[in-house]
């Protein structure tokens, strides 16, 4: 079995930057598909990969979002073992009639594709904040951006439970500003600005490609 290995966080001088490897990744991939796609299964896990080390910043409450996250990598990454491309993975799930079933490479797809927009909504956020004042200086909390996140990426696919259950481990976060965020994953204000606008870049290809991918099989994402 597969297993996507995850390497810690660690602050200070000349340690990790991971929202700079990430967004350096899903540039890398998006630059790719759209000069010649189609969108490569082990170019996208190997990029989304580096999304599991910002989920250990969200503390131990949040634990299970990386696991589930992780869960779908792996899935993804045992399918591109037999399947190059999103195409072809799309395209056997549609001929079998079961794109929307849980545990689909597709469905597993489409999971992967809104954890990229969950890591997007926030940054927007922030970049914005950033452009209007310092982080520090009021504003939006981290917390605040990922519950906002949440609510316009997955929250209306939760039944109240679940949603109550991650309303609870959104507050339990340890980083509450935006400026302690930046200093946890190495950054300044500046170059977290440049790594945020990358990925947003990056994320707006990938993430309408997957949805046009779909939309060209008579297939909808909202599931």
């Amino acid at each position: 079995m597969a297993e996507v290995q995850v390497d810690e966080v660690e602050g200070g001088e000349g340690r990790r930057r991971p929202l700079a490897e990430y967004a350096a990744e899903l540039e890398a991939v998006s630059l790719s598909v759209r000069a010649a796609p189609p969108l490569r299964l082990k170019a996208l896990v190997r990029a989304c990969h580096h999304a599991l080390a910002l989920f250990d910043l969200l503390g131990v409450e949040a634990g299970f979002w990386k696991t589930e996250y992780a869960e779908r990598l792996v899935a993804l990454e045992r399918a591109a073992e037999a399947m190059d491309s999103a195409e072809e993975l799309v395209d056997r799930d549609v001929a079998a009639g079961r794109v929307r079933a849980t545990g689909t490479h597709s469905n597993n797809l489409v999971r992967v594709k809104r954890g990229i927009e969950l890591k997007r909504v926030p940054f927007q956020l922030m970049l914005a904040q950033l452009q209007q004042q310092r982080p520090g200086g009021g504003g939006v909390s981290f917390d605040g951006v990922v519950s906002m996140a949440y609510a316009a990426v997955f929250a209306r696919y939760h039944d109240k439970n679940v949603q109550s259950t991650v309303a609870d481990s959104i507050c339990a976060i340890p980083v509450k500003s935006i400026s302690d965020f930046f200093a946890t994953i190495n950054e300044t204000d500046e170059s977290a600005a440049a790594e945020m606008q990358k990925y947003i870049d990056a994320a707006n290809g990938i993430i309408s490609y997957i949805d046009e991918l779909f939309a060209s099989r008579g297939v909808s994402v909202d599931f």
